[in-house]
Order: C-alpha cells, then structure tokens, then sequence
C-alpha cells in the first residue's frame, strides 16, 4: 500500500532556480579536481548509527558527553593514544548508560574499534594555551592529521569526517587534501563557526530577553580572530535589526569581539573550553546522522567565492545531509562585509600555503626499464 502521507512536492519545480541561484556545490580543496555535486538522496531519518570521536581530551569529552545525551547514535567508539586514561573514561561513561538511551560505547587506543563508523570527529590536537591564538597550532596540529586520516579512512571509507581540531579551518583544510581527490568533497568539513554563531545569537538575545532560537544571524569566515559577523543577515524573528545599506554601530561591534574573546575568556578562566563546542558539535552530528538538510555554518572550501583566491576553507551557510555538505549558501554581503571575508582568506591562505604545497609526499616517478645492450 502506498504511503498516504508523502511529501507534497506540487511547488518543488518553483524552487529549483532559487536553489541554483542561492547556492553552490561543494568546492574539491583543489582546482585541478572536477568539481562534482553531492549526492542527491532523499530525506531520510537514520537513528542507529555508529559516530567515532578521535581524541579524548576535554573537547573530545564534551563531544560524547552531548552526544550522549541527545541519542544521536547507536554505537559511539572512543580513540585516544592514552589507553588508561581511555578506559577510566569509557568505562565511566557506561556506568551511565541507565540515564541515556541504549549507546553502545567502545574505546581503543587502536582505530579499529572505529570500524564501519558513520560519521567520524576528530578532535585530536595540541589544545591552545591562555594567550594563545588558533593559528599557532598549525605546524603541530597538522602532523597530528597526517597520522590520523590514514587510519580513519582505512576503517571508514565512506564516513562523513568532522574536523574539530584547531584551527579548525586549516585543519579542515588539510584533512580534505590527505583524504584524497576521489574522496566525495563535502564529507571533509569542519565545525567553522558554527560555535561562533551560536555565541552571537545568545549575546543579542540576551541583550532583548528573547530565547537565542529567535535571533537568527551568523558569523562567517574563520572560527578565530577574524569571524565576520554578517549583520546585514541578523533577523530578530522576522525583523532585520538593521535597516538596508545601515552599517553596525559601536555597541554592535562590541558584541562581536565579544565573541571573538569569548574562547579566550574561558581559557583563562578554566584553562580550556568543552561544552559548547562539544553542544555545537552533537548539533551537527544530529543534522548529517538524521540527514535533516539543517543550515549550519560550517569550514568547506570557498575558493571562487567572493573573489576569494587560494585553496582557502572557511564557514559559509551550508546545508548539511548525510553526505556531509550538500550545498554551499553564498550570502549577499554589503561592500565592507566582503572585503573584511577576502582580507580573513587572504590570512588563512598566508598561514596555510608553507605547508599546503608539500602536504603529501611526492609521488614515486618509476624509473624507465633501461634499453637492452647490443650484443658485439
């Protein structure tokens, strides 16, 4: 018998140029590969999946702990090269298992516990240090990478990977590259702004005594020092809360070096941060597990975009499905809102180029068979 209650998709075809217009495809992290668009499935709601988390320090704890608590999986595997510490935490995190829906939870200091997985975070890193800035970690970090992605695409080959690890959008960037050119391009992404955005909304909601689920605005470009808070996007429920061609005032640009000193502030506090970007990570899980086509900001690559030139990851709107970013939403930015994106690439770019180039080792050249000696 026939489902009497598909979707009604009498007005789709009206849509169809909207979604062309508004949008793009995933950007491969480098222009000599073809550019291929995600593939197109139909909306789905997967709740038993299995979700790897790489790197159990306190991100990575705040990455199960809300994962958890949303039953956004099945099977969760934990991975960390320091095997006690793991498994006093696996273990403490089952002993919980009577408080959450049934998960079941894995650990290893091996990634085959990760095999098979769905969807795969990595949160592994040098974590920053009070007074330190993102992009300090990259040298480090990136070593990190190169031994992680080997490993996790060799159990999960067609797993939706979420970088975590900062910074986040060189990381991002690096992850894709080392994944490889036949790697479907939107399964790479990082978490990008997604954070910052959230933190945005809050400080204006807080500001009006409105719930933050109201205030819908985000923050694009580099999850660090130079985000750009879009706020010829900002919407206060219906209303835009500034006026056409309006630029922000003082009060407004204090809100958002707020947000920028947010991460910094609770360092020094706490010595790190882990809720929140374990809350915004679980969000995004929840979006590409239940493929929900949510729009999340997040770090892909946005070469072209705005005239952005490099192989440059940063956060745009994207829609999110089960195969990670599906579509890439090109906001309308007012004159200064697009120069500052291209002058936030262009810093990226300088920080990421010394070792984009010699990222993967080169390749073997096999020495041509040598012509047969004559005989006399």
């Amino acid at each position: 018998m026939p489902n009497l209650v598909e979707p009604d998709t009498q007005f789709r075809d009206h849509f169809v140029d909207f979604r062309v217009a508004k949008t793009v495809n995933t950007i491969p992290y480098d222009e000599a590969i073809p550019q291929k668009p995600a593939k197109e499935t139909p909306l789905g709601n997967h709740s038993s999946k299995k979700v790897t988390v790489v790197g159990m320090g306190q991100v990575g704890l705040g990455c199960v702990v809300a994962i958890l608590n949303q039953d956004i999986c099945g099977t969760l595997a934990l991975v960390d090269i320091a095997a006690k510490k793991l498994e006093g935490e696996a273990k403490d995190f089952q002993q919980g298992s009577a408080f959450h829906q049934h998960t079941t939870i894995l650990a290893s200091d091996t990634y085959d516990v990760s095999e098979n997985s769905d969807m795969v975070v990595i949160t592994a890193g040098v974590a920053q240090q009070p007074g330190e800035s993102r992009l300090s970690l990259v040298d480090r970090n990136a070593n990190i990478m190169k031994k992680i992605m080997p490993q996790v695409l060799k159990y999960s080959p067609n797993a939706t990977i979420l970088i975590v690890s900062n910074p986040c959008d060189i990381m991002t960037a690096i992850a894709a590259k080392l994944a490889g050119p036949d790697f479907p391009q939107g399964k790479v992404f990082g978490a990008g702004t997604c954070l910052d955005s959230s933190r945005f909304q809050t400080l204006i909601a807080q500001s009006i005594d409105l719930d933050p689920k109201n205030v819908h605005g985000y923050i694009i470009g580099e999850h660090g020092d130079s985000s750009i808070p879009v706020w010829s996007s900002v919407r206060v429920g219906a209303l835009p809360l500034l006026e056409p061609g309006e630029e922000p005032n003082e009060t407004l640009k204090k809100i958002h070096k707020s947000v920028v000193n947010s991460a910094y502030d609770i360092i020094s506090l706490k010595g790190y941060t882990n809720w929140a970007i374990g809350m915004s990570t679980a969000h995004i899980c929840k979006a590409v597990l239940n493929d929900t086509r949510t729009i999340i900001p997040v770090s892909t690559c946005v070469r072209g975009l705005y005239d952005v030139e490099g192989d440059v990851f940063l956060s745009l709107p994207c829609s999110l499905s089960s195969q990670g970013v599906q579509r890439v939403a090109v906001l309308p930015l007012t004159d200064s809102e697009k120069a500052t994106f291209q002058k936030c690439a262009k810093g990226i770019w300088e920080v990421q180029k010394p070792i984009w180039e010699n990222l993967l080792p080169p390749k073997e050249v096999k020495a041509e068979p040598a012509e047969p000696k004559s005989e006399g």
